[in-house]
């Protein structure tokens, strides 16, 4: 009998089992062989992330071995680069090399106690009146008093078969390749590169990662197979001149792409009797931005938060116990840090002929305008989500209106005005 088990050994579910592990018996489940290898990728960490990663993490080196000081907000016509030296310290956060990261948080939650299963797929979930029943593919049994599913998109049977939803999913793309620190240094003014570009997708951002010594790329897809995502991507990175500057003399594999879903809009409720939903699985993920290293380490912290009284007072684990974790994640960040990418989502994804020209004028503002890209570093900077304020996207919204060619004012001004009611 264990106190928890986690299926999922991404970021969030690792960072869970490590933070749980300090006090419950925790057992950590993954489909994937990661005893074996867990698959390289870079992400951004912002410094509104740091709170929810211990400082053994954040200072480590190999788990975060490049300084992330700028971003670019790229268009066809401008870059839209936020750089922290403009406005206070030049590191606006950490760039994690997260197959070093997430290993190193397995081996400190094994350290304090944790079980690992890896290469194990759960087949079937059993309610009993004390417990839970995890069934592998194996026909193996493993018994707990609280099942936490941090899935990703990857586990929606299990959690519809316990009564959740599941939230709307999408296809993405992503490739890494090796590259030199000299050459990517010569190459990239920046760390972090979102772009938009309905040829590309109407769904969702370009972008570029860069660590140390890889690069991470991809886009979000439309309704694309995967092997039409396979050969846009090729496309893009041999041909699209937008990006040839920065990718000049790195070498790409193609046959090590990775297709798979990415999940957005979060569930109406996340917990039940025994059961949490954490992270992407949840939905947990900024409906704009596609940001799902915040809301995951987010929601773990805040779940480890309700979950350890619960455990030392020997809980039953009820769903009113467990529902603080719904008001606290509500708290954190549907109401507030979520409203932007929804607006966005609607004002950007929803308006397919306009999306160039909006993202093109919101590029330039912010290549012209100070006081848009103050607000953008905040935000990045921001340390208690609490504290999000959605009246500084009303101000940007309202410049990047009144930027617009008057025949997409008078079109799109229904479609601002609403979104500045999210």
């Amino acid at each position: 009998m264990y106190d928890v088990v986690v299926i999922g050994a991404g970021v969030t579910g690792t960072s869970f089992a490590y933070k749980t592990s300090k006090y419950a018996k925790v057992l950590l489940i993954d489909a994937k062989n990661y005893s074996k290898q867990i698959p390289k990728r870079v992400n951004i960490f912002a410094q509104h992330n740091k709170p929810y990663v211990d400082d053994m993490f954040w200072n480590d080196k190999e788990a975060f071995p490049k300084e992330f000081l700028t971003l670019n907000y790229k268009s066809e016509k401008s870059d839209g680069l936020i750089s922290g030296n403009e406005f206070g310290p030049p590191q606006v956060g950490r760039i994690t090399h997260t197959d070093v990261f997430l290993q190193k948080l397995i081996n400190k939650a094994v350290d304090q106690g944790a079980t690992t299963k890896f290469n194990e797929k759960i087949s079937k979930i059993i309610r009993h009146t004390d417990s839970i029943e995890l069934v592998n593919n194996k026909g193996e049994s493993y018994h707990t008093k609280l099942l936490v599913l941090a899935t990703g998109s990857y586990g929606f049977e299990l959690q519809k078969s316990l009564g959740f939803e599941a939230p709307d999913s999408f296809m993405g793309i992503y490739l890494i390749s090796n590259a030199s620190e000299e050459l990517l240094n010569e190459n990239f003014n920046f760390q972090y590169m979102f772009h938009l570009n309905p040829n590309i997708s109407k769904n969702g951002p370009f972008f570029f990662n860069v660590g140390k010594g890889r690069i991470f790329t991809g886009f979000m897809g439309d309704k694309e197979t995967p092997m039409e995502l396979k050969s846009k991507l090729e496309r893009i990175l041999n041909n699209y001149q937008k990006i040839q500057q920065y990718i000049k003399g790195i070498s790409w594999n193609f046959d090590n792409v990775v297709i798979g879903d990415i999940s957005k809009h979060p569930i109406s409720r996340m917990t039940a009797d025994r059961v949490i939903v954490l992270g992407e699985a949840a939905g947990l993920v900024t409906a704009f931005f596609y940001e799902g290293m915040l809301c995951g380490l987010v929601s773990a912290d805040t779940a480890s938060k309700v979950v350890k009284p619960l455990v030392e007072s020997n809980s039953n684990f009820s769903s009113a116990e467990l529902g603080i974790y719904d008001k606290e994640i509500a708290e954190l960040l549907l109401n507030g840090y979520f409203r932007n990418g929804n607006a966005c989502e609607y004002l950007f994804y929803g308006n397919q002929s306009s999306l160039k020209s909006i993202w093109n004028a919101y590029t330039e503002m912010l290549v012209n305008n100070k006081t848009a890209r103050k607000y953008v570093y905040e935000v990045i900077m921001l340390q208690d989500l609490k504290k999000y304020s959605t009246d500084n996207d009303r101000w940007v919204g309202e410049k990047l209106f009144s930027t617009l060619p008057t025949l997409n004012k008078i079109t799109l001004w229904p479609k601002f005005l609403k979104a500045m009611t999210f």
